[in-house]
């Protein structure tokens, strides 16, 4: 039984918070007749598949509800991120071990053939459109329509270069290389070799980047931290004789969870909670206004999602909170 960290633990001090299964987990897939009740959810392409549907077809929902362990409601920048990762079972037994980025060109048959066997699996975050968001669509929202691509109702997202959040579900039809926030990986097996099943692989989300840190630390301070896990790999058909070795994932329902054989994925996160202190142009959380705060602001300016320096939360560190700093500064 893995014991509760308590918020008290947090403020002021690093902490590894644990979440050993999911509150969501859901099969994104178009033809799922069982939300919410699937022991595995599929991880395939649809590229060229001559059906009108995503690249990343069979997606899987990842929703951790953190509010219980970690206090929601607080500025996203009061929350300092130190590692993020995720832990998630593969139920599948003929799947080559590839833990490196394809490039899209190595789907395409005229493209630049694909260095190793494999495909990688991705963890990316999420988004959602017409009207749905993490919350009302859980485990058993309204897909959206089936039959065509890029409209379902939640969906992966990267951010581009502009930090942007951008819809990945066809970087491979659109000719993009997707900002994936984590590759799954596993020491079990060297790569090209088979993953047994039931391992587990390991995410380790890029919080360094600052537009995922900011996406962790929105999640937080909403109480709610969902994450998608998408492959290209191929499919085909049920009974049109084609060979398709896609993973599935196991989901939190699995009969072979409650036995304890295998885990539902399970979320880490490394946090520290510092509020801000409500002094204006204090940057530190120290309840100061001084040199330090007056460096850290030089040093985060420009684009800077969710930091510290971030006084008027516009997502850029500029003028205005330096002469923030500038205002407050003896307090």
């Amino acid at each position: 039984m893995i014991t509760p960290i308590l918020l008290p633990m947090l403020l002021g001090n690093p902490a590894e918070v644990v979440f050993p299964a999911p509150d969501f987990d859901r099969w994104n897939y178009g033809f799922n007749t069982a939300d919410g009740t699937r022991g595995v959810g599929s991880t395939f392409s649809a590229f060229q598949s001559g059906y009108p549907f995503d690249d990343r077809d069979g997606q899987v929902l990842l929703g951790f509800v953190t509010g219980a362990q970690i206090e929601q409601g607080l500025p996203p920048r009061a929350y300092h991120i130190t590692s993020c990762r995720l832990e998630v079972s593969l139920a599948s037994d003929d799947i080559p071990y590839d833990s490196t980025p394809d490039s899209w060109q190595t789907h395409h048959a005229s493209g630049e053939a694909d260095a190793d066997d494999g495909r990688p699996t991705h963890l990316s975050g999420v988004a959602f459109r017409n009207g749905w968001d993490g919350w009302s669509f859980g485990e058993d929202g309204d897909f959206g329509e089936v039959m065509a691509s890029g409209v379902r109702n939640c969906y992966p997202i990267d951010f581009d270069d502009s930090g942007a959040p951008r819809d990945i579900s066809n970087s491979v039809t659109q000719e993009f290389d997707s900002n994936v926030w984590a590759i799954g990986v596993t020491d079990e097996v060297a790569a090209g070799e088979i993953i047994p099943a039931y391992a587990e692989l390991t995410f380790a989300v890029d919080v360094n980047d600052p537009d995922i840190r900011c996406y962790v630390r929105n999640a937080l301070a909403e109480g709610l931290l969902e994450f998608m896990v998408t492959s290209l790999h191929p499919a085909s058909e049920p009974g049109s004789g084609g060979e398709a070795n896609y993973p599935d994932w196991v989901l939190k329902e699995n009969p072979l969870v409650e036995l304890g054989v295998t885990s539902a994925a399970s979320l880490m996160l490394t946090v520290e909670i510092v509020p801000p202190s409500g002094v204006v142009g204090d940057v530190t959380g120290d309840g100061l206004v001084n040199v330090e705060d007056l460096l850290a602001t030089l040093k985060a300016f420009g684009r800077c999602p969710c930091c510290d320096a971030d006084l008027d939360e516009s997502g850029v560190v500029d003028v205005n909170d330096l002469l923030a700093v500038i205002a407050g500064w003896g307090v």
